[in-house]
């Protein structure tokens, strides 16, 4: 199960690339800013409290489980968990 773990970390199991303000629902693990990035709304199923207006800088990633990623403004990459 490890291994399966940092396969995800490293993006083996893909992602999808975010540049508009569309709601992009899936099952994502990580999100990284490729340019600096407002996320409008983030939906998490473990992280707890209201996840909007979040800045993330360019190159910065933030862990979790997600299920839905909106962007305000930037560009992301969400990362496929399964």
């Amino acid at each position: 199960m490890a291994n399966a773990n940092i396969r995800n970390l490293k993006g083996e199991k893909g992602g999808i690339y975010i540049t508009d303000t569309t709601a992009h629902t899936g099952d994502f693990d990580a999100i990284t800013a490729v340019e600096t990035a407002v996320i409008a709304e983030l939906i998490s199923d473990n992280i707890t409290g209201t996840l909007t207006s979040v800045p993330l800088p360019a190159g910065v990633t933030i862990y979790g489980r997600f299920s839905s990623v909106d962007l305000a403004s930037g560009k992301v990459i969400a990362y496929n968990r399964i």
